[in-house]
């Protein structure tokens, strides 16, 4: 996994999903992928695999949630970012 990828990724997604909650105002959806992606940055910046460090039984779900409620153009960018995230964990 490239580790250096997933932590550009998932910061590049971050900084989106601030931006849409300084634009638009925060929800429970993006809290929620705000805080995986925090997670997963944080983890690709130990050179830890992310999937690996959650705990038994748990998995992300950002992308089920993302695919939910996203719908105007600029959720649907952000939606990009957070694809390219899934795409470079599932370079594993």
């Amino acid at each position: 996994m490239d580790y250096r990828m997933l932590a550009e990724c998932s910061d590049t997604a971050i900084k989106k999903i601030f931006q849409q909650i300084n634009d638009e105002g925060s929800s429970e959806v993006l809290e929620s992928i705000k805080q995986q992606m925090i997670f997963i940055r944080d983890n690709a910046l130990e050179g830890k695999n992310p999937a690996l460090a959650l705990e038994a039984g748990r998995q992300f779900t950002y992308g089920i949630l993302a695919s939910r409620e996203f719908a105007s153009p600029k959720e649907l960018e952000l939606k990009e970012y957070i694809d390219k995230v899934s795409r470079v964990l599932d370079d594993d």
